[in-house]
């Protein structure tokens, strides 16, 4: 029994500052005990506290003492109100959502007040997160998966798409990466019966498999000499349409320059430059530089 208590309370320990402090609330010996005490039911001495404090501390846990003993979190306030406010724009459900919220903030422990909005309202998938996992794994493992793709109708309810018998179409894909583009998850994959890649967005996918057969090798693909790790990719693609890039001169209001950096990304090259216009050269496949023209007819043009 004397055994399982020295176990408790160094894990005690570890509880009390995790939970109850930080580096703006710092903690004495004498309260450890105390909270021990009336927090665990047990009975420690100054001695046995400090030989835990130090044997968490040469365990790697980030156990503080400076004019007081604190844990310091692996994220900052600032760090988990950012995170916090990617997963409300996100498209996990509301529901999962405000699970994810709560566990995020127990990292901040008991003084961290979160600070963020409400989110997004937009059309979510009680699926998402079930899905995410299977296509990680799938990556992961490098095998096929096979799912179902819905869009939204007037319902506003996700209904899979059908093939030309009115049933249910089920796609078989190669995974090869998973990424943010818009506030969106999409997968950039290869659909079986073809050579070229693709993009699906993720929260759109439904009843998600993993399958036994190898994913198809990317060197086996058109162009498989895209770099799927580059974030130029994103930048190639912005709108996450396939085809291959090509280069564009877009004539832009200069006033304009921070759209097409937020669009093409930072390898986009100036020339031209004239006190109100500058030709942007950029790189990206045809899809995209359409539509990103249509959306700014009015300060852009192509040469």
């Amino acid at each position: 029994m004397a055994r399982e208590k020295k176990k408790m309370l160094i894990l005690a320990i570890l509880g009390i500052l995790r939970d109850g402090t930080d580096q703006d609330h710092r903690i004495r010996q004498a309260e450890i005990i105390n909270r021990l005490k009336a927090d665990y039911q047990l009975t420690a001495t100054r001695k046995s506290v400090r030989k835990n404090l130090g044997d968490l501390q040469e365990a790697g846990y980030p156990v503080v003492f400076r004019k007081g003993w604190f844990y310091e979190h692996e994220f900052t306030p600032a760090e988990l109100n950012y995170l916090s406010d990617c997963i409300l724009s996100s498209s996990i459900p509301t529901e999962q959502r405000e699970n994810v919220l709560r566990k995020l903030a127990k990292l901040g422990g008991s003084f961290y007040e979160p600070l963020h909005g409400s989110g997004t309202i937009r059309p979510t998938n009680p699926q998402f997160l079930y899905t995410t996992e299977i296509l990680h794994d799938a990556i992961d493992e490098k095998c096929q998966v096979s799912f179902k793709y819905g869009n939204y109708d007037v319902d506003k309810e996700l209904h899979a798409r059908t093939d030309e018998e009115g049933k249910p179409k089920l796609y078989r894909v190669n995974p090869y990466r998973i990424v943010e583009a818009n506030g969106r998850i999409y997968l950039i994959c290869n659909v079986d019966k073809y050579d070229t890649l693709c993009h699906f967005r993720v929260d759109r996918i439904l009843e998600a498999k993993k399958l036994k057969a190898p994913a198809k090798s990317r060197a086996s693909l058109k162009d498989e000499g895209t770099d799927l790790e580059s974030e130029t990719y994103i930048s190639e693609h912005p709108y996450m349409y396939s085809g291959k890039p090509e280069t564009a001169n877009i004539i832009v209001k200069r006033s304009h320059i921070n759209d097409v950096l937020d669009w093409f990304g930072m390898g986009v090259n100036f020339k031209d430059v004239q006190e109100d216009e500058v030709t942007a050269v950029v790189t990206a496949d045809p899809t995209s530089i359409d539509l990103w023209l249509r959306r700014y007819a009015d300060v852009a043009r192509r040469v």
